[in-house]
């Protein structure tokens, strides 16, 4: 049985893994870069807490030794369902079965604006830009001597107050203090400023009103300024603007606000749902299509009482989804019925800091803060989701820039 996957994140790879060793099946891995990355490290990487190396594995290692698993680095530009094959920017394969795991990019609603001069943080290449943008607005403002300048340079706009909008805005909370600690730094007595705009009434709506409550409180005491029930819609000659009407002199805005589908050219306009997600069944078989499934991200299943509207676009998804896909490809094989997916919500964990982190366990009904929410953030939220490769390097690492306070910075 010949597989092929689209899509090295965590979807694909748990898919591929699971399939390790089984030679009834022959499967190939595609994707545009040669590695596999941990996303929920890039804001580390932006702030010099990590290298990019530290939180990534080459596919051929992860597949190393599994002889029925390969890896091809390509760009799928369409899909021929009728002939069973997908076309890449630098050839055409073949298959039996093929998994779109192709996972979401970042949904600028439309204005052109945002997505021009923003920044977003879906990917390490995306992580360094950031990175060297902060590098550069530090230099920038020690060389200048208007203070209003200084605080248009030093002043951040986090849009979106999801998980990744909540751990940037901590992240850049926690650099302005050590900034300000420099006494070589004569804008450190300038109000630089952070906000985190959020479209809804909460932060953080997926957790408790508890833990989202607790979240905010913290923002706050750090200095950053949340404003709710606001959004942005527009950012021009360094403006921010409001819905509110209210405008925020800057340079710097961070887009978190949103994430859609990626559209694949060969799939009818009637297979994508809600954010171009690709609509699938309770096995994750795409509409309309007999060997053509989709996992992770860019899948939308509402056949679910619980999840209606789609399941949460979420790291424990993506890996539960895969090893289900994996177990359905071994009764294909042996000609037994399949296994729905069902979702088993281990809960949700927010990096707030230093050492902090604010951890929700759905399964356990159990809420924790600070330094052991953020042990256990790593435990059972951060080890499960790395690959077997780099389990350790992230340890080691993370550990010393956290405790020792290594970083470029």
């Amino acid at each position: 049985m010949k597989i092929i996957i689209v899509g090295g994140g965590f979807a694909g790879v748990k898919l591929a893994l699971s399939l390790a060793h089984d030679i009834k099946f022959q499967v190939t891995l595609v994707d545009k870069n040669s590695y596999n990355f941990f996303p929920q490290f890039l804001y580390q990487v932006a702030s010099a807490f990590f290298e990019p190396f530290q939180i990534s594995n080459p596919f051929l290692e992860l597949f190393s030794g599994k002889e029925n698993l390969s890896f091809q680095k390509g760009v799928l530009k369409s899909i021929r369902p009728t002939e069973n094959q997908i076309v890449l920017d630098t050839e055409t394969l073949d298959y039996d079965y093929l998994v779109l795991a192709t996972g979401t990019e970042t949904d600028y609603s439309g204005i052109s604006n945002i997505e021009q001069n923003s920044f977003s943080l879906k990917t390490i290449d995306e992580a360094m830009a950031l990175r060297e943008r902060l590098l550069q607005q530090s230099k920038k403002a020690s060389d200048t001597e208007e203070p209003q300048e200084i605080k248009k340079i030093m002043t951040f706009v986090v849009a979106g107050g999801g998980t990744s909008g909540v751990e940037i805005a901590s992240l850049l909370a926690e650099i302005k203090r050590d900034i300000n600690k420099k006494p070589a730094r004569k804008f450190s007595d300038v109000a630089c400023e952070i906000y985190l705009v959020q479209k809804d009434s909460v932060l953080l709506p997926a957790m408790s009103e508890k833990s989202g409550q607790h979240v905010s409180n913290f923002l706050q005491a750090s200095g950053v300024k949340i404003l709710l029930d606001t959004y942005v819609q527009d950012y021009l000659d360094d403006k921010v603007m409001l819905s509110s009407g209210a405008i925020i002199h800057t340079e710097n805005l961070i887009w978190t606000a949103g994430i859609k589908g990626k559209k694949i050219h060969g799939l009818d306009d009637e297979v994508y749902g809600k954010g171009d997600r690709i609509r699938v069944d309770p096995y994750n078989k795409v509409f309309g299509t007999y060997n053509i499934f989709a996992i992770g991200d860019n899948c939308l299943e509402t056949s679910s009482s619980e999840y209606p509207e789609g399941h949460p676009q979420v790291a424990q998804v993506a890996i539960q989804q895969g090893e289900n896909l994996a177990r359905n490809f071994q009764l294909m094989a042996e000609q037994k019925a399949l296994q729905k997916f069902i979702y088993k919500d281990p809960g949700i964990s927010v990096v707030t800091g230093r050492m902090r982190a604010v951890t929700s366990w759905n399964l356990l009904n159990i809420e924790l803060t600070g330094k052991r929410a953020w042990a256990t953030n790593f435990l059972f939220h951060w080890y499960p989701m790395m690959g077997h490769g780099n389990r350790l390097k992230i340890f080691f690492y993370g550990i010393r820039s956290y405790l020792f306070k290594q970083q470029s910075f």
